[in-house]
């Protein structure tokens, strides 16, 4: 896990975007053989907590299975990077779940799990990333944003729909998309989000601005809304559909609970 503090502006350009791959799954997780012992687990963990656990197993995912999916999907060649990006919680909690992709990933890369982020953790891996794009140690990163639908404890903020994970694949070269001047603020109320977005907007006139569903509540100019009810997943997944338009984007997306202003542009023109 990865914490971000402060203000940080990243000169990204040294990532480009090689491929995009989306998943999507109806039924809860395949990998889960022994139910009995997870609930007996969970129940473990939330005991000292004023927590009501639900006796069931939910129709829950594990992000170990939905990533696993992603990279067969999508690398062809080794990676020398994997970063798992998640919010809600994996229903499969015993399983260091990055150690477990970078075996099942070619390359066998150096991986890292960000979380307790929420939104923003996508945008703190693509930082991470663009780092170690631009050294002359890594070629290719894998970043993995997953979310999954199923909990058996209550939780103050708002779930995703479903099960659905994007994975991003980045290059040092290529000819792919670059991303560029990924920023993130910390520590922005509410009533200022608007002014502070509206700053980081003047400054790309010619851009696109696609935006997350939290960011509507704040930002009432013309923009594209990326889906509904996907908390982690949703700036990413229309990512790929905004691409096929081929014009430049700014994606931003706000954080309440943490009060996290973040965007990144997105450069199709030569």
């Amino acid at each position: 896990m990865f914490a971000t503090a402060g203000s940080h502006t990243v000169d990204s350009g040294a990532a480009r975007l090689a491929r995009i791959e989306r998943l999507s799954l109806d039924q809860p997780a395949g990998d889960l053989d022994r139910p009995e012992h997870l609930a007996s687990y969970l129940a473990d963990l939330v005991r000292p907590y004023p927590v009501e656990l639900d006796p069931a197993v939910p129709d829950g995912q594990s992000y170990a299975e939905m990533a696993a999916t992603l990279i067969a999907a999508i690398v062809s060649e080794p990676v020398d990077l994997l970063l798992l990006c998640f919010a809600v919680p994996d229903l499969h909690p015993g399983r260091a779940t990055a150690t477990y992709l970078s075996h099942l990933c070619p390359g066998t890369p150096l991986s890292f799990a960000i979380c307790e982020q929420g939104s923003a953790g996508a945008f703190t891996g693509l930082r991470i990333a663009s780092e170690y794009l631009a050294s002359d140690d890594c070629r290719r990163a894998l970043l993995l944003v997953v979310e999954q639908a199923g909990l058996p404890y209550p939780v103050p903020v708002p779930m995703p729909s479903g099960h659905r994970g994007v994975a991003l694949l980045l290059e040092s070269a290529g000819d792919g998309p670059r991303l560029e001047l990924l920023h993130q603020a910390g520590g922005i109320p509410a009533e200022d989000v608007a002014k502070t977005l509206a700053e980081l907007v003047a400054d790309r006139p010619d851009t696109r601005l696609l935006i997350s569903e939290s960011l509507t509540l704040h930002w009432l100019e013309p923009a594209e809304i990326a889906p509904a009810s996907q908390t982690n997943t949703g700036l990413w997944w229309q990512l790929a559909d905004e691409l096929a338009k081929g014009t430049d984007l700014l994606l931003a997306d706000y954080e309440p609970q943490l009060g996290y202003l973040s965007t990144i542009a997105v450069t199709q023109r030569p």
